[in-house]
């Protein structure tokens, strides 16, 4: 355990030992005051720059920006002051994209093979050629009667991507064979959200907490939320004085701005968390706001159990579950356990809060669903300074054609039989897998867009194999702005605009608990032939004669504005929303407690709305889409497949809450500790430890390999901006001291990594800010394309020479990938790719 003061404080004698630091002053007519932003000027003539509000794309969380143009060229990008959801600020990855529109080895035309699948032959073609030769192919398919046959695989996208592609373009082609990147990072946490509390994304209230307890998040520098999030738990530790612990492997940004570090083995947080709720039940510390908060919980098979009750069987479950068991398992003292249960539980209110560190583990949904339980039992569940609902905005929009097929997907999608017990977000990752095997179907056109499947997914190597391979896949089309280590394999290679150069609506969540609406709009026109990809899919639709009912993304991104009707009424619109870029309703307030919002009696009495006696829910029969009342009833809710579209409200001692919305499957309105969607499956309905195999077994030899991002990369997008890899040269792999002496390992030393797929070779850092048996790596690195910046290669027909700026390039391109040596392996409730699970050895590279 180290903890901040021992490592940054100043000893008495020190302070008072002549350490003197001058206080600045300055006359008040000598300070100029400065504006929080929203102009630019050129610092060469003094012109005032052209503002373009837009949002920001280069990572998940989607924050609200001015682009500056000067002279037609975007100079410049900084975060909109109009923005309460980031507090006007935007990260070193937004500011950087500049260098994306202006990237010397952007693709600016359509690109066909010629040669070989991956040999790099290409001839660019016209627009004209290349939709014509997908339009066809796709033609043929669904005239056929097997549109599913057309695959979409996608990573990060716009919310505007998603309605128009995912909603609106698929499913009026016909196909349902849609694939998302979920499963990297996301999918364990989000399946735990929808056990316990249902559909709605979850979100951290730092603005009123008073205590942080953090289980493997790096919020600091990587959250798909970052900004936002990273701006408010900065203030509220420094201006609120909040204490914050964090787990973790490796000494994060996030953890050296702790109060405390708590250096836990990898994959055993769980083992902790349960420790903790077993000290707040057997102390009795969730009395009063926990204890209340149990009458809205599930925790027995029966819906009506009194409180009593499910205290009961919560100090039944946790009682084997104590610090001392944990320390065995964790390596955390017992005693520090303890303590840090009872501050948490003391602290009122109080923020626990997780990511990839603790849940990209084979136990990952447990892990989630024991923390959703500490928070439950404390209290700490959509209060002020807990955790909440996310707060999204609620866009509508256009939904095309009336009379669409009805969509058919490949069973594809969800992993083999016994990759995952509920994998409702998709097994992404195994999609390929599961085209090599060819049991349940393949694509005859896959088609990938804002995805590089090569380095995303685990096991590089077999993916490289697999999409090599046109007996698999007949024909492959990559969608991306850059030449990039899947693009390569490609057939055809569709030139997208960078996001500076699109329309688009976006509804990121927002911390402050009010739901901002932002839209992005060009800061300057699309370079060369480079075309939205929203835009193809209009032309797309339109050549193949089912016409969506608008013909741009511009067009769909106005008609969303009129169809929304805070943004039409208050916003002023389509105009309102381009002039502003972001809006959010200044008299709404925060929605806390809105579990106890009572349903209205005349939605219990609306057309097809009954209640099913057994579990207290009420529920649309027609919405769910059964076949008539007397059916519904007979099957009842539990026993309909899609009856929680349905869900109206939970009967609660008498009264009928809006309770916790169910989101993809068919759970109560209680907040879920006991889930029965679980026990069918024979799973344990409360959580419960459960190891990682792996590591059940390791030798003296064995170490656990885990994966880290840096605050100025994001995954695999940004490593051909030349400014962020100028900040981040880092591509060693960090060891502890006694790991790396038991190897004869020195700092800088060149090591070999091992695992059961393969090996590769990396630079050793040798530091104690990491735990003895691991070892870290960044997941950014080790790139052989994506242009000169980020790999030494240049792209196909790009510039020669990038004058003057590759010239002054001093960075090498030695850093590895961990994707090479991690194979693809998911969670078993989830799916989620397993990331840091990877048993390895490693040796030293003798010189």
């Amino acid at each position: 355990m180290i903890k901040r003061r021992d490592v940054l404080g100043l000893g008495a004698a020190a302070a008072a030992g002549g350490l003197a630091i001058p206080a600045g002053r300055a006359d008040a007519q000598e300070t100029e005051q400065l504006t929080a932003g929203g102009e630019g000027y050129s610092y060469l003539t003094g012109t005032e720059h052209e503002a373009v509000p837009t949002t920001c794309a280069m990572c998940a969380s989607r924050c609200a920006a001015i682009g500056y143009v000067d002279s037609g060229y975007v100079v410049k990008l900084e975060g909109n002051p109009e923005s309460r959801r980031t507090l006007g600020k935007l990260c070193a990855k937004g500011q950087a994209s500049v260098n994306q529109v202006y990237d010397p080895d952007r693709i600016l035309r359509p690109m066909r093979r010629t040669g070989q699948r991956g040999d790099g032959e290409w001839e660019q073609i016209s627009w004209d050629d290349a939709l014509e030769d997908l339009s066809a192919r796709l033609s043929k398919l669904r005239d056929d009667g097997h549109p599913e046959r057309f695959m979409f695989h996608h990573g990060w996208i716009s919310a505007g991507a998603d309605r128009l592609i995912n909603k609106v373009f698929l499913p009026s082609y016909g196909t349902a064979t849609i694939a998302d990147n979920s499963c990297l990072g996301q999918s364990a946490r989000s399946t735990a959200q929808e056990l316990t509390w249902g559909g709605n994304g979850g979100s951290w209230d730092f603005d009123n907490t008073r205590y942080v307890l953090n289980f493997g998040s790096n919020v600091m520098e990587a959250d798909t939320n970052h900004v936002a999030l990273a701006r408010r738990l900065s203030f509220a530790l420094t201006d609120g004085n909040v204490k914050m612990v964090t787990f973790d492997v490796r000494l994060s940004n996030t953890a050296a701005r702790s109060h405390t570090w708590i250096q836990v083995r990898p994959g055993t947080d769980l083992s902790v968390v349960l420790a903790m709720c077993n000290v707040v039940m057997t102390e009795e510390l969730y009395r009063g706001p926990g204890e209340d908060f149990l009458e809205f919980c599930r925790v027995t098979d029966r819906l009506d159990a009194s409180r009593d009750e499910k205290i009961d069987a919560l100090k039944e479950h946790l009682a084997d579950y104590t610090p001392e068991w944990a320390e065995e398992i964790s390596g955390v003292g017992a005693e520090t356990i303890r303590e840090i249960a009872v501050e948490f539980a003391a602290a009122r209110p109080a923020c626990v809060i997780s990511s990839r560190g603790a849940s990209a583990h084979y136990n990952g949904v447990e892990t989630e669903r024991a923390i959703q339980m500490l928070a439950a039992i404390t209290g700490n569940i959509d209060n002020p300074g807990g955790r909440c609902l996310a707060a999204v905005p609620e866009w509508v929009h256009p939904t095309g054609p009336e009379d669409k097929l009805l969509a058919r997907r490949l069973e594809i999608l969800d992993g083999f039989d016994d990759s995952a017990a509920l994998p409702i977000y998709g097994v992404g990752h195994q999609v390929l897998r599961m085209i090599k095997d060819g049991r349940a179907g393949r694509p005859e056109v896959y088609l990938w867009y804002n995805h590089n499947p090569v380095l995303s997914n685990g096991n590089i190597r077999e993916t490289i194999d697999i999409l090599k391979d046109e007996s698999l896949i007949p024909f492959t089309v990559a969608v991306t702005p850059f030449y990039d280590e899947s693009a390569a394999l490609a057939d055809l290679i569709l030139p997208d605009a960078v996001f500076l150069e699109t329309f688009d609506f976006e509804d990121g969540p927002s911390p402050a608990q009010v739901p901002e609406y932002a839209i992005r709009q060009p800061v300057v026109p699309p370079r060369g032939e480079a075309r939205d990809f929203k835009d193809v899919c209009c032309d797309l639709a339109q050549r193949m004669g089912f016409p969506l009912g608008f013909e741009s993304a511009e067009e769909f991104v106005d008609e969303a504005c009129k169809l929304t009707p805070d943004v039409q009424k208050k916003a002023r619109g389509f105009s309102g929303m381009t002039r502003y870029g972001v809006w959010q309703d200044d008299d709404a307030m925060p929605a806390f407690h809105s579990y106890r919002t009572v349903v209205d009696p005349a939605a219990l009495s609306a057309d097809g709305v009954i209640l099913d006696v057994q579990s207290g829910i009420y529920w649309n029969w027609e919405v769910a889409g059964v076949s008539d009342e007397g059916t519904a009833a007979s099957v009842g809710y539990f026993g309909t497949p899609g009856a929680y579209k349905g869900y109206v409200g939970q009967s609660i001692r008498n009264e009928v809450y809006q309770g916790f919305r169910p989101g993809r499957t068919n759970k109560s309105g209680y907040f879920e500790l006991y889930s029965a969607t679980l026990a069918v499956r024979g799973l344990a309905p409360l959580p419960s430890y459960v190891a990682v195999p792996e590591h059940e077994e390791l030798t003296e030899d064995d170490l656990v390999l885990t994966s880290f991002r840096v605050n100025v990369q994001t995954l695999s997008r940004s490593q051909n901006c030349m400014w962020l890899d100028e900040i981040s040269t880092e591509d060693s792999v960090w060891i502890h001291p006694e790991t790396a002496a038991l190897r004869g390992v020195g700092d800088g030393d060149r090591i070999t990594i091992t695992s059961k797929i393969g090996e590769i070779e990396a630079t050793a850092k040798v530091t104690e800010n990491v735990v003895p048996g691991v070892i870290a790596m960044s997941s950014h690195g080790g790139r052989w394309e994506y242009g000169r910046y980020a790999s030494g290669s240049k792209a196909p027909f790009s510039v020669d020479e990038d004058r003057p700026y590759e010239a002054l390039k001093w960075w090498n391109d030695r850093a590895a990938h961990p994707n090479w040596i991690i194979d693809n392996a998911p969670e078993p409730v989830s799916g989620q790719q397993r990331y840091m699970d990877t048993v390895v050895s490693v040796s030293r590279i003798q010189s």
